[in-house]
């Protein structure tokens, strides 16, 4: 009883991973942000949009030809016919590869589709800068305003849909007529009107546009805009907006030209049917074969039409990508997505701003950004030229700067003496000797070691307010919040930190002595009218004092 339940859990548990891989959705990456063995499976077991969906179906039709024409081939074939088919075959198989170059064909073609695919990617449209600019330029916080710089963000994602219903059919489903765009709210009844009224028998795709831009010359003339440069720089946004539309339109007027994509789909697959009857296991007493086993299964010539119609349904899927494949682009999404972000952005502009302050590395000599524990781990590799390391006069005290030998014999005596110079370079080694011990490798993992030991995980920073009162401490590790509230005088001690120089140091601290990781004692500029005091809690501060204060501390 205990094994058909096991079984039945393993077989629901199948089934829900079919299901999982049938519904996953094309985007990859996050599956190969590592290589190895791992991220190939994962990326191998993907259905949608996989060459095994592409290649898959075409591939079972080729080997049940292939399998039929082997079976009468062996079985109802007299000598004679076999000897004439063994003959027809090996013609047939003769520089195959020569006479039809898949390779040099896929190769040219794949890689202008997927250039083409690319500019029509990067043309699609995001609506931010446009939005953006409205939002900013265009002041005002009345209702008014509002309503314009939202009717001219509506415009410009209305414009984007005229355009899309028009060249890719996902779209054209969503909204198959004008009423089912004011349905949606891109359109009001009197603007379908007006567009309706408009007579051009190419497209009114430049409408919503026009209206954008009378708008803002409106708000120009009310003040709205505040200069004349400003509303240039929008409609500059919003020109750039509709040039990459147009391009799209132009890329579906335009097409590859019709002869290139027949020629290397019927290349492909004329190849593929001639190794139907080429690559047919010969029977060996009726021909000489140079087949060292009669397999049935022609497993590399299956390799290579995986391979071959793989790559060329990588064309065949890019070569229109606004169509309904698994890899066409989410048109649909683009237009939702712009939607929502434009008015978002255009309502900005009535939102409250934040506070101007001071940042968190304000007064800091040793700007550390933070990382996660698990982040700090990882090697990073500055992004500095390859000769910046190199110290080419190492072992020297001086070098001499001259003029080039053949500037020299233009010179006179004395001009020679005066261009020659000795530079010391005695402080260059020690400071580059001083920056290779920072940098190195094992005292970095040290530190960092070291530090991640004695981190609690607690708070990193925190303001400190300084008043008078008792001391509010809570216990813990290293770094817990420390908060005492008293009045007292702070001073740099010889460490280079701050200290207390009374003897009433609620956390029993020496005024000469380094303080313990809890305490604020990387603080630059304590202000003592109002009391406030800035510091850091965190056990990386140690890697920014100088040497001498992180002895102390070690010895402390």
């Amino acid at each position: 009883m205990y094994g058909k339940e096991a079984r039945d859990e393993l077989s629901e548990a199948i089934i829900s991973l079919a299901f999982n891989v049938l519904q996953m959705t094309i985007s990859y990456t996050l599956d190969i942000t590592q290589t190895g063995i791992k991220s190939f499976i994962k990326l191998m077991v993907r259905w949608r949009g996989s060459v095994w969906k592409s290649v898959l179906g075409e591939l079972i039709i080729w080997t049940v030809l292939y399998f039929t024409i082997s079976l009468i081939y062996r079985f109802l074939l007299g000598d004679l016919q076999k000897r004439a088919f063994a003959a027809f075959s090996g013609y047939l198989d003769n520089k195959i590869d020569t006479n039809i170059p898949l390779a040099f064909l896929l190769g040219f073609f794949v890689t202008l589709v997927v250039l083409r695919w690319g500019s029509i990617v990067n043309e699609l449209g995001s609506i931010e800068n446009s939005a953006i600019c409205v939002a900013t330029f265009v002041r005002g916080t009345d209702e008014d305003t509002c309503i314009l710089r939202r009717n001219i963000v509506r415009y410009i994602v209305l414009t984007q849909a005229l355009v899309l219903r028009d060249i890719s059919l996902q779209v054209r489903k969503r909204f198959p007529t004008a009423s089912t765009l004011v349905a949606a709210g891109l359109l009001t009844k009197e603007e379908n009107e007006i567009l309706e009224d408009i007579h051009d028998p190419c497209n009114r795709y430049w409408c919503p546009i026009q209206w954008c831009y009378s708008l803002l010359y409106n708000a120009r003339l009310h003040g709205k805009i505040a200069s004349d440069f400003l509303l240039d720089r929008i409609t500059n946004e919003i020109s750039s907006f509709r040039r990459g539309l147009e391009s799209l339109l132009k890329y579906d007027w335009i097409p590859v030209p019709l002869v290139y994509p027949q020629l290397v789909f019927l290349a492909v697959r004329l190849y593929f049917i001639l190794c139907l009857i080429s690559r047919q296991f010969l029977i060996s007493e009726t021909v000489d074969s140079t087949n060292p086993m009669d397999l049935y299964v022609p497993l590399t010539t299956m390799i290579q039409f995986l391979v071959y119609m793989g790559w060329m349904k990588v064309a065949e899927g890019l070569l229109n990508p606004f169509g309904e494949d698994d890899d066409d682009l989410e048109c649909n999404y683009v237009i939702d997505k712009n939607l929502i972000t434009g008015l978002s952005i255009a309502d900005g502009a009535t939102r409250r701003m934040p506070a101007r302050m001071k940042d968190e590395f304000w007064g800091s000599l040793h700007i550390a950004p933070l990382y996660s524990s698990h982040a700090a781990k990882r090697t990073v590799h500055p992004m500095l030229g390859s000769a910046n390391g190199v110290n080419l006069v190492k072992n020297k005290a001086e070098i001499l700067m001259t003029p080039h030998k053949s500037k020299l014999t233009t010179l006179a005596a004395e001009e020679q003496g005066v261009n020659v110079k000795k530079v010391n370079v005695l402080e260059h080694n020690v400071k580059t000797e001083l920056q290779k011990a920072k940098t190195h490798k094992k005292g970095a993992e040290k530190l960092f070691n070291n530090v991640r030991s004695r981190s609690t995980g607690k708070v990193v920073r925190e303001r400190i307010d300084f008043g008078s009162g008792s001391e509010r401490r809570t216990n813990g590790g290293a770094t817990d919040v420390v908060t005492p509230l008293y009045d007292t005088h702070w001073s740099r001690t010889e460490y280079g930190v701050i200290a207390m120089n009374i003897g009433s140091n609620p956390l029993d601290i020496p005024a000469k002595s380094p303080p313990r990781d809890y305490s604020p004692y990387l603080g630059q500029d304590f202000d003592t009218n109002s009391g406030e005091y800035d510091c850091f809690y965190s056990n990386f501060n140690i890697l920014g004092i100088d040497e001498r204060t992180r002895a102390g501390l070690r010895r402390y």
